[in-house]
């Protein structure tokens, strides 16, 4: 029976991956390299939400949630402005909107209620991205992602 994991690139969304039984790390680095052509050099795999990219040797079965990224930087900068204040902080491309959202809202000294009604947003522009999109799927080949902290949207009806 093939193992079946979720796998983001870079840019793209996460996709599922029929891989071998006991699939580890260097397993998934040939089938991507074969079967859809991506030139892995310098591609590191990270667990979601993991601070470190994964051994080449580490298994990539027998997870509760089987989510994994692959990028080439192992980490990217994050800048959020909120105010006059901007922080500052290097997350893993596997890092999900919810983690730098938590980290953020933390930085700015938000209280609970306070925090519940704020949301990353791109800099520049309108583009809130969902909290289970991973980091780096909004960096591209880039290493580096600038946030404001903004109110929510709230639908008045």
């Amino acid at each position: 029976m093939k193992s079946v994991i979720f796998l983001a690139i870079e840019a793209d969304a996460a996709d599922r991956i029929d891989i071998g039984e006991t699939p580890i790390v260097s397993d998934l680095i040939r089938f991507l390299e074969k079967e859809r052509g991506i030139d892995v050099a310098e591609l590191l795999i990270f667990k979601e939400d993991c601070d470190e990219p994964l051994e080449h040797h580490h298994p990539l079965h027998g997870h509760d949630h089987p989510v994994f990224h692959a990028h080439r930087c192992r980490k990217v900068h994050v800048s959020v402005h909120y105010g006059h204040k901007t922080f500052e902080f290097d997350f893993a491309p596997s890092a999900t909107i919810a983690k730098v959202t938590r980290w953020a809202i933390e930085e700015a000294g938000l209280g609970r209620e306070e925090a519940a009604e704020h949301v990353l947003q791109l800099h520049g522009t309108s583009t809130q991205p969902s909290t289970g999109a991973h980091l780096g799927s909004l960096t591209g080949k880039h290493c580096a992602v600038v946030f404001d902290l903004v109110r929510k949207k709230l639908v008045q009806g």
